[in-house]
């Protein structure tokens, strides 16, 4: 590997000393709605062109390539109206979008390499946000050495106690990149390894399932009136990592679904009128009530664990877009992600996560509690998409793998390979989106899910898996933790699964393995013998109460409030407080009643909302 690395430093310092930049100049190229200019100083050439007042409007060059390959690709710009955001053509394709920073002089701008195909080609800009200068396109005389991908990977999880399992799954990811392009597909929102339309008409048309398939907990806040149940998200992607032995890939993103003091709940911003910035400020409504919805979710991926499930985890999904409440506040966002690793990973012991980042690329972006970068694009063609991967790749210095998290379209998988647009996996989103001919044709599913460099389902090992010494195992992991005050600690079961042994015998769950407990906030395994039963709300990440007034009732129990936290409450408990105390409100001492919604008949007093009890 040493040996390669130095091959590949060699070429490029080679090639970066041989090349020479090549100046195409707007003025001289093809221009659709706009014109030339000469009023700002420091152009090159006679003039420079603008404005791009209107979507649509474009300038292209056309350039020749001595062979076809990668050129690195510069734009010399001026953005002095603000950060303008449009998109890059190469001879005719969408090659992704360019955000061009605001300045107030012409700079250059490095795209990143393009493919070029010997002799003539075109290159473009089309206008969507518009309003800018551009001076010239520069590009090299030479094409690049081919990329190199794979020689600054992370060698292990950000989590160093991550279980066997999740270790075995990112290896084999590392191993895989740069050499195979695993295929994905969403299935129904609210559903995990369901093989409904989506999933058969790649079959029907391919004879392949998906290697990476995906689940969603859009239904699982506490907020939602309704989720799945008999079997619940859990138990179907449960009853999927069976059907399959461990040989498949789950990835799973959170529609964060949660209600303002006022309004519905929602994951649109549009919608919800919950502060993002209150949320992590710790002493808020708001902050309780995301540790609360953080809980229940973990107290859901803590059951996939226990059955030595990995899952690769996309939290907080397109945060750099402002269309979900959790978007447009970089510094924010990043403060929650690690409110999220936090509590997930050493509140509650979940060591089966891979950490996906799908959003900002900044100086906010947590690097530290990232495993995979993920980027969704909704593109208009099949083309690789090689100036978002090149973007970043970048800008995580080859650090970490990139995949396309979300895709319209399937990338076309020879152009990817190609352009050495190494994307990890690909993972179409539902419906329309792999249904209809309009976005993939049956000739198409079958030519990308049979591309010999793509990697389906049928070529998996078994995940499941109960220990690892793979590239990266962890002499501290979970699997190897000893429970000293246990002296029959190296014959508990669990310990095969990475979960130490209880010291107790209070039983929080049972599975097809054993009884669990929980202790140190992490779950642990119980021998046998035991016959004292906990409260079930432990399992969930809440405690139990110690009164017996019953607030609301689920799937899993009776549920109360106390301490300002939700708690659970075993059985026999007829009690019934006031609904509104669930919501954080307190109960009315009238029945005036002002306004009604789904939850019950509202009050105020004292300035501030009330539950009425019917």
């Amino acid at each position: 590997m040493k040996t390669l690395n130095i091959v590949f430093t060699i070429l490029s310092l080679i090639i970066s000393v041989l090349s020479k930049k090549v100046y195409y100049e707007a003025e001289d190229g093809k221009l659709d709605g706009i014109t030339v200019y000469k009023d700002l100083s420091g152009f090159s050439g006679t003039g420079y062109v603008g404005r791009f007042e209107n979507p649509g409007n474009s300038i292209t060059v056309t350039v020749n390539a001595p062979s076809t390959g990668m050129y690195d690709l510069s734009i010399i710009y001026c953005a002095n109206m603000g950060q303008k955001i449009n998109t890059l053509m190469v001879n005719g394709q969408s090659a992704g979008d360019v955000t061009f920073t605001e300045n107030k002089k012409f700079e250059s701008k490095d795209v990143g390499a393009i493919y070029l195909n010997k002799g003539k080609n075109t290159i473009g800009l089309v206008a969507s946000w518009g309003w800018m200068w551009v001076d010239a396109f520069v590009i090299n005389d030479a094409p690049n050495a081919a990329k190199d991908v794979t020689s600054k990977l992370s060698s292990s999880l950000v989590n160093p106690k991550a279980i066997p399992a999740a270790r075995k799954l990112y290896d084999f990811l590392k191993s895989n990149y740069g050499k195979r392009i695993l295929s994905g597909q969403v299935g129904a929102a609210g559903k995990a390894g369901d093989e409904g339309q989506e999933f058969q008409r790649i079959k029907n048309a391919s004879g392949k399932l998906p290697a990476v398939w995906n689940m969603d907990f859009i239904f699982e806040s506490n907020d939602c009136t309704w989720r799945p149940e008999n079997p619940d998200i859990t138990e179907m992607a449960i009853n999927w990592w069976k059907k399959y032995e461990g040989k498949g890939i789950m990835a799973a993103q959170w529609h964060w679904n949660i209600a303002g003091k006022t309004g519905n709940f929602a994951f649109y911003s549009k919608d919800t009128t919950f502060s993002l910035e209150n949320a992590v400020t710790k002493g808020t409504w708001e902050y309780e009530k995301i540790i609360k919805d953080i809980d229940r979710v973990s107290g859901h991926i803590k059951k996939l664990q226990a059955v030595n499930m990995p899952l690769i985890w996309r939290p907080l999904h397109e945060n750099n877009g402002d269309w979900f409440w959790w978007g447009n506040n970089p510094k924010a966002c990043a403060k929650l992600w690690k409110i999220l690793y936090e509590r997930m990973v050493n509140y509650h012991g979940l060591n089966n996560l891979i950490w996906l980042w799908n959003g900002n690329n900044d100086e906010y972006t947590p690097v530290d509690y990232i495993d995979i970068i993920g980027v969704d694009i909704y593109a208009n063609d099949h083309g690789p998409q090689t100036t978002a991967f090149n973007t970043h790749f970048d800008f995580y210095g080859g650090k970490k793998m990139v995949v396309l998290s979300e895709n319209g379209r399937i990338p076309d998988i020879q152009q990817c390979v190609d352009q050495d647009a190494w994307w990890g996996y690909f993972q179409t989103w539902n419906s329309e989106f792999i249904l209809q001919e309009s976005y993939h044709t049956n000739a198409q599913l079958k030519e990308y899910f049979n591309h010999e460099i793509v990697m389906n389902m049928d070529e998996l090992p078994s995940f499941n898996v109960s220990s690892y010494n793979g590239d990266s195992s962890n002499t501290g992991s979970s699997g190897s933790n000893s429970n000293s005050g246990n002296s029959s600690s190296s014959k508990c079961w669990s310990t095969e699964f990475g979960f130490p042994c209880c010291k107790g015998n209070t039983i929080v769950f049972t599975d097809e393995n054993g009884d669990w407990g929980v202790e140190n906030n992490n779950w642990c395994g119980i021998n046998s013998g035991s016959t004292t039963v906990s409260c079930w709300s432990e399992a969930l990440g809440y405690p139990c109460c110690e009164g017996n007034v019953v607030i609301t009732s689920d799937e899993n129990g009776d549920w109360g409030v106390e301490n300002n936290d939700w708690c659970g409450i075993n059985s026999g408990s007829t009690t019934v407080s006031c609904w509104s105390e669930a919501l954080g409100y307190p109960c009315c001492e009238g029945n005036v009643v002002i306004t009604s919604d789904e939850n019950g008949d509202w009050g105020v007093e004292n300035n501030d909302w009330c539950g009425i009890l019917n």
